[in-house]
């Protein structure tokens, strides 16, 4: 079944280059997460001032986003 939402991201991963796919976002905070397909590292996104996503950190456990403040 076809949803209309595109889960690739133009966006490489930080450990082995491949493409990341959209794991999980959170409008009210502007953040996202992006996991790897290839070797699964989640990367943790957040706007800046100017609206523009910067990568925060990437990780293995996708729980490492609540942690963070």
């Amino acid at each position: 079944m076809n949803t209309g939402i595109d889960k690739n991201y133009g966006g490489e991963c930080v450990d082995c280059g491949s493409l990341l796919e959209l794991y999980e976002v959170d409008f009210e905070k502007n953040r996202r997460i992006l996991q790897c397909t290839q070797c699964g590292l989640f990367h943790f996104y957040k706007k800046d001032f100017l609206g523009k996503w910067k990568i925060v950190k990437a990780g293995r456990v996708a729980d490492l986003w609540r942690k963070s403040k």
